[in-house]
């Protein structure tokens, strides 16, 4: 135990709790700042009446005891000298008892509603900046550029986001700690006035023993806190990728491996956590017996004086009054100073975030260019592609050109590009090296914006949210109005022949993860998305690769309804999916091997696989070759 030295406390507290407190004061907004000070002046109200309250209880004890000593006392004289009519009501015994009780009834009652008040918009305050930090955050991250989403400091973003709550745990707890420091200071200095002598005793005792107590446990607290934080951080990221990954870890029995992995960061975080839920209780039970040790000793040392029994009486009222009220806010601040450190390490992950989204300039979201038209070709012109924290490019030196209204396929082995090729002719991200021209013009900022107005999507693993079927379909007018006859002829395009049958099915809630549509119908959804948006561009990114071959036939129907109107781009899983394509580029380790029709390129990617993998059917599998290898 390193013991805190009386001269270095100012330099500790503001270190330790005024510091973060002035930083999270300074991200939050004007009206949350007015909050906060709206909150700290309730409790420092809370903390004054918490004051009156202990003296009109004193001045109602001394009033019963002794009428005289009461109505002489030197903070009753000036009252009654302002208030003759009070004095001459309190001029018996009875009256002033009557009185002095009123009074402390009447304080009781404003004491515990201004302290329901307090709770109650600290509460409010605590939620509100939990919900304010989610938003900031949350929209900052959202509306990063996609290069950053499939970069690793994506998913180390969203577990600090997670932290928010313990963000505004702390904010609260810091107040809750003023406001008791407050109550203890007021409470302490009315007491000095009546008893300096005994009030000293009774601070250099608490004072000693608060120190000796923060000192013991502060550091075990931090350490504690540090490894609750990052162990919490590997479970949230094992349960992630236990859900992401459920399919994989199934199909090979790797359930036990799974659960392994997870608990082995709970069960090194156990202690930390244990620890930290029971270090709370440790001010309250030693300051309760520190407390009444004092009284004890306090008492036992005036019996041995011989003092006179009223001098004794008096002095253990005191004294009992300080146990009833100082001790308790004394054990709150002790316990509050205990519950921020304990916090501090996984609040201060979301507060370093949220500063450093604020120093950020956030990039007005731009408006499509209006004169933006698709009328020849996209050409990719020696174009190489890196991903955030990759050493090497994925694609490298390409060349290609797909003319309007074609339909082109892409085929590979896994991990050979395609996706990140498709990834590039989407626009959401631009090549980091060569260029990707639309009708022979490189996108800006606007003209990208307008391209990818134009654009659909058709995922392997489609995004199915909480909603009715029409809602899904109209994803990209997601809180709008929409056209149900435009969404019905997305759904006729995309063969979706169950609402052909019954457009009331368009009224179907599905769930988070697709309600009761097979594989087919969910990926038809998709497709019925895509075309919603009437896009002149359409990738599909393995749509058939999870499909039996009656799905699949329906899927390449559809491609083959809207042939020379949409330009598709198809990644294929199946050859067969491709060989009504204009087009195939043959895509190995990154670069472009050879394009051309269909009957020419299929033979030739055959040939070049092995027996077995051609009798599989083409052995293209999804490129799965990071997590962000994808559109």
């Amino acid at each position: 135990m390193r013991f805190i030295w009386p001269h270095k406390l100012p330099s500790m507290f503001w270190h330790a709790f005024v510091k973060d407190s002035l930083r999270v004061y300074a991200v939050l907004p004007r009206r949350l700042r007015l909050s906060f000070w709206f909150v700290f002046v309730l409790q420092i109200a809370t903390a004054v009446t918490e004051t009156l309250t202990l003296l009109v209880i004193s001045l109602f004890a001394m009033s019963v005891a002794s009428p005289e000593a009461a109505m002489n006392h030197f903070l009753v004289r000036p009252f009654m000298e302002t208030f003759p009519s009070v004095a001459d009501f309190c001029s018996t015994p009875r009256r002033m008892v009557a009185f002095t009780s009123s009074f402390m009834v009447m304080f009781v009652c404003l004491k515990s509603v201004l302290t329901l008040t307090t709770m109650y918009f600290t509460t409010l305050f605590s939620e509100k900046v939990a919900n304010h930090v989610g938003r900031e955050a949350i929209g900052r991250y959202l509306a990063k550029s996609y290069y950053w989403h499939i970069s690793s400091r994506s998913g180390k973003v969203i577990h600090k986001i997670a932290n928010r709550i313990s963000l505004s745990a702390l904010t609260v707890q810091l107040l809750t700690l003023y406001s008791n420091v407050i109550c203890s200071s007021f409470l302490f200095a009315s007491l000095f006035i009546a008893q300096p002598r005994l009030t000293l005793v009774v601070i250099l005792c608490f004072a000693f023993s608060s120190l000796s107590l923060y000192a013991v446990i502060r550091h075990r607290i931090d350490r504690a806190g540090q490894l609750s934080s990052s162990t919490s951080i590997e479970e949230n990221i094992s349960v992630t990728a236990m859900t992401r990954g459920i399919r994989e870890i199934v199909t090979y029995r790797q359930q036990r491996m799974a659960l392994r992995k997870m608990m082995d960061a709970v069960e090194r975080g156990l202690p930390a956590r244990s620890f930290l839920n029971f270090c709370y209780t440790i001010p309250s039970v030693t300051m309760e017996c520190v407390g009444f040790v004092t009284i004890g000793g306090m008492v036992i040392h005036m019996l041995s004086r011989q003092m006179p029994m009223e001098e004794i009486v008096a002095a253990a009222s005191i004294l009992m009054l300080t146990a009833w009220r100082i001790l308790p806010a004394v054990t709150r601040s002790l316990g509050c100073s205990v519950a921020i450190r304990g916090i501090k390490p996984r609040a201060l992950l979301c507060l370093d975030l949220l500063e450093t989204f604020t120093r950020e300039r956030v990039e007005p979201e731009v408006e499509p260019d209006p004169g933006f038209r698709f009328e020849r070709s996209l050409a990719l012109k020696g174009a190489s592609f890196r991903y955030p924290d990759s050493a090497g490019d994925s694609i490298r030196d390409i060349s290609l050109t797909i003319l309007k209204g074609q339909n082109v396929g892409l085929i590979g082995p896994s991990g050979a590009g395609k996706s990140t090729l498709a990834l590039v002719l989407s626009g959401l991200v631009a090549p980091t090296g060569g260029l990707f021209e639309v009708d022979g013009r490189v996108l800006d900022p606007a003209s990208r914006a307008s391209y990818l107005m134009r654009l659909g999507y058709v995922p392997q693993n489609p995004l199915l949210m909480d909603g009715t079927l029409a809602d899904n379909v109209a994803f990209s007018r997601w809180g709008q109005d929409y056209d149900r006859g435009r969404v019905l002829e997305a759904c006729r395009l995309a063969a979706m022949d169950f609402v052909a049958r019954d457009p009331a099915s368009l009224d179907l809630v599905l769930g988070g993860h697709g309600g009761s549509l097979s594989g087919g119908e969910a990926q038809r959804v998709a497709i019925a998305r895509a075309l919603f948006v009437s896009p002149e561009v359409i990738i599909f990114d393995e749509a058939t690769s999870a499909l039996d071959l009656a799905n699949e036939g329906a899927i390449r129907n559809t491609i083959g309804r809207i042939r020379g109107r949409i330009t598709s781009i198809i990644i294929a899983h199946r050859l067969s999916t491709v060989e009504d394509c204009d087009l195939l580029f043959w895509i190995d380790s990154g670069r472009l091997v050879t394009s051309g029709p269909p009957s020419e390129i299929i033979p030739l990617y055959q040939a070049s696989l092995s027996d077995g993998e051609a009798r599989a059917g083409g052995g293209d599998g999804p490129d799965g070759q990071r997590p962000g290898d994808g559109v």
